[in-house]
């Protein structure tokens, strides 16, 4: 079974400013596309989507660009994910 743990822990570092938001998309894109198994619930999964697709807005669909997000929006919404996972964690 996937866990949220290591989206969490992402999440949180780009929001707090430890990953750039370039950083943090070449890490989450991967992960999420080579993460397995089913999440624990569909607000899990959801939760997970939500960070692939803010890393992916921001690579500008894998061309290394910034494309739809700067990076402060990277790190608000980044935040607010985190703390969607850790209610979901409790």
């Amino acid at each position: 079974m996937a866990a949220l743990e290591p989206f969490l822990v992402l999440a949180e570092a780009v929001s707090e400013g430890r990953l750039s938001a370039a950083e943090f998309s070449r890490v989450c894109l991967p992960l999420y596309k080579q993460y397995g198994g089913p999440y624990p619930s569909t607000d899990h999964y959801q939760a997970a989507t939500d960070l692939f697709y803010l890393a992916f807005d921001y690579d500008a669909a894998g061309t290394g660009a910034s494309d739809l997000l700067d990076g402060d929006q990277v790190r608000a919404k980044a935040a607010e994910i985190a703390e969607r996972m850790r209610l979901l964690l409790r």
